[in-house]
């Protein structure tokens, strides 16, 4: 068995920057977002479920339109909970098989929402021996998601409302820093980001290569 590391952290946090650190150490990186990507893809049972909930405005030329979807939740902002009681449980299943062809040391279990689905099924965390988040300010927050999807909305005002959104929907920094083993601060630059990740790295290799270690067995 191998130890996994749940990483998670609000929208904007830098999970992706931190993930792909790790997959450069040569670490596997399971991220539920790519795969919630890749089960909305073209002709997908997904996304079969998708329009029979929502409608078939959720498609656009065969494809999921993300952006349509962006903008239902910022005027129904319930419609997320739908959304994920669709997707999650999908998503889980991927993870669980991407879990067991890992090779490496340890793996990453990139989770945007682990903290939120510890109350409710599925529970991801329940896969992890550990979590780590990636913290900064929520004002940090909104000003990287505005910069990194500037191009996604038709103005500023709803870029930023949307974000607001999301936030809201997500629990709150302190609940994440509740229940985290390890956090790194996103708040400065990539090399105090990328000089904390080290640290981590040989914490975690350090800890696979314990005589005894028994991580969990939930797959």
């Amino acid at each position: 068995m191998t130890l996994t590391v749940g990483l998670t952290g609000g929208i904007g946090s830098g999970k992706s920057v931190v993930s792909d650190w790790f997959a450069k150490q040569g670490i596997d990186v399971i991220d539920a977002d790519v795969i919630a990507h890749a089960i909305t893809t073209k002709g997908s049972v997904v996304l079969d479920e998708l329009v029979h909930a929502f409608g078939d405005w959720v498609i656009s030329d065969g494809n999921y339109n993300r952006p349509a979807m962006r903008q239902h939740i910022l005027h129904n902002p319930s419609a997320i909970d739908t959304l994920n009681a669709i997707t999650h449980p999908h998503i889980q299943a991927q993870i669980k098989d991407a879990l067991h062809q890992s090779t490496s040391s340890y793996r990453i279990l990139s989770v945007p929402l682990l903290v939120e689905g510890m109350s409710r099924s599925p529970n991801l965390a329940q896969l992890c021996d550990r979590i780590l988040v990636v913290d900064l300010s929520q004002e940090k927050q909104i000003q990287r998601t505005l910069a990194r999807d500037a191009a996604k909305s038709a103005s500023k005002e709803d870029a930023a409302s949307y974000v607001k959104t999301i936030i809201k929907k997500q629990a709150s920094r302190q609940a994440r820093l509740a229940v985290c083993d390890d956090v790194v601060n996103n708040g400065g630059t990539l090399d105090e980001l990328y000089a904390q990740l080290q640290q981590l790295h040989q914490t975690y290799l350090d800890i696979a290569d314990q005589v005894g270690f028994n991580p969990k067995s939930y797959l």
